[in-house]
């Protein structure tokens, strides 16, 4: 259940969960092609179908769906660890955060290695993924470190989440009381962190450490509705945000496919929120909103590949773009049903559970 104060936070997840959906589905599938046959290791479709009004506005504009879905999930993040922070231990916290990303990550991950299994058997290829490399997947941050080229293409966001979750653990409750100047000096820090590795890692990576400074607004608010900052100083820090955000990717970062896109997303995620944020007294639940957001976790895990293979067929089987785009949309939203029912709500079952018994082992 989500307190009165951050209920619109929720609805704006589901609104997010929505954005990253239209990315994907009428965007990215269509507009990317052959790469993102390539990316499932199937030769690209011959005859592909372009799209037509009102979809190719859709489309045409589906980095600033995605970024603005992406950038409104790093706020809340930012917004509702602490509130999980301040109730709990260190290693409490870390074991609590494991059971909410890793469950969900893996069932959805192997979902959608069995998706891209059945569309090698469909396209009479063999299935080029190695095992190590999927294994590798499991852990999330893992990846990287051994090497693995990212598979699903949206685990980028969950590396970021896991780092964020390390930072806060190391921090504790120190940054619960963050004044203005060191939200300022995190701010500059983590610009600072985004220029050397934009520099010397490349876009991508420099950009999974530049959204820490969406997790670190996230923060703040969390810091304004509790008073330790006040609404002048919580605008400063914004802007300052704001700022770095136009500086790292239009600046610092290398002339990129989207990137003005991107950024776009970004800041569009910043206005949203901040409006929401304001109203947040007048914003009451709305249960399509809330469902999304319930399963927007699933969903974001779930849909992406999984989607693309079941639009790859139909397309390739002739369907027209609408046709192929709902069956997606309708199979990923059940899929994630299951994942929510079978993996995610018996994990956050078991997070109520441990919590209480923590409480009642620190008490006795």
């Amino acid at each position: 259940m989500t307190t009165e104060r951050i209920v619109f936070a929720n609805i704006l997840r589901g609104v997010g969960a929505i954005a990253v959906l239209v990315s994907h589905y009428i965007g990215i599938f269509w507009v990317m092609h052959p790469g993102i046959s390539d990316l499932m290791k199937v030769p690209a479709i011959s005859n592909f179908p372009s799209l037509e009004f009102p979809l190719s506005i859709l489309s045409e504009y589906c980095i600033v769906f995605g970024q603005f879905g992406v950038g409104v999930f790093f706020i809340v993040s930012g917004l509702v660890i602490p509130f999980s922070l301040r109730s709990d231990t260190k290693l409490g916290f870390l074991y609590r955060r494991a059971i909410r990303i890793y469950p969900v990550y893996i069932a959805g991950f192997c979902i959608v290695m069995l998706s891209l299994y059945f569309l090698s058997l469909y396209v009479h290829r063999p299935f080029l993924f190695p095992v190590k490399d999927m294994l590798a997947h499991f852990g999330v941050i893992t990846r990287a470190p051994l090497g693995v080229t990212r598979i699903d293409g949206i685990s980028w966001t969950l590396e970021v989440e896991i780092y964020f979750y390390l930072v806060m653990c190391v921090l504790g409750t120190t940054i619960l009381n963050f004044d203005i100047k060191k939200y300022i000096v995190a701010a500059l820090a983590i610009a600072a962190a985004s220029t050397v590795t934009l520099k010397t890692q490349g876009y991508l990576v420099g950009v999974q450490v530049a959204a820490g400074l969406l997790l670190l607004l996230g923060t703040a608010y969390f810091s304004l509705l509790n008073k330790k900052i006040t609404k002048n100083e919580f605008w400063t820090l914004q802007m300052t945000v704001f700022a770095l955000i136009l500086i790292l990717l239009l600046g610092v970062a290398e002339p990129a496919n989207y990137i003005n896109q991107w950024t776009i997303g970004y800041i569009l995620a910043m206005a949203v929120f901040y409006i929401c944020f304001i109203f947040r007294n007048s914003i009451k639940e709305n249960r399509l909103l809330s469902h999304f957001s319930d399963i927007s976790y699933p969903l974001y895990v779930v849909h992406a590949l999984f989607g693309y293979a079941i639009m790859y067929v139909l397309v390739d089987c002739g369907f027209g773009p609408y046709s192929s785009i709902v069956t997606a949309t309708v199979c990923a939203y059940l899929a994630a049903l299951l994942i929510h029912a079978f993996v995610e709500r018996p994990s956050m079952i078991w997070i109520k559970r441990s919590r209480v018994r923590s409480k009642v082992l620190q008490n006795a």
